[in-house]
């Protein structure tokens, strides 16, 4: 996020706890600032939606470095077998 605008219309910042939904799930906007339970290898984050990720596929997520970092190092890159849902 880098301080910048989100399409929800907000800053976020990457120590932020934010993620960017595909346009599915987006759904026009819909569900900005809704929050969403990530689980990952037994770890989990809370992660506030503030973005559209348009390069996602369908149930994909892309979280702010702070909020991949709640699950993994980002040194792994991509995280594989990630399981989110609304809350």
């Amino acid at each position: 996020p880098d301080g910048n605008l989100g399409a929800c219309g907000a800053p976020s910042q990457n120590s932020d706890l934010v993620v960017a939904l595909s346009a599915d799930q987006y759904a026009g906007g819909s569900n900005c600032y809704r929050h969403i339970g990530v689980h990952y290898q037994g770890k989990f984050v809370d992660a506030t939606v503030v973005d559209l990720c348009p390069g996602c596929g369908s149930g994909s997520i892309d979280l702010s470095p702070a909020a991949f970092q709640k699950l993994a190092p980002l040194s792994v890159g991509r995280l594989h077998g990630v399981t989110w849902n609304f809350e």
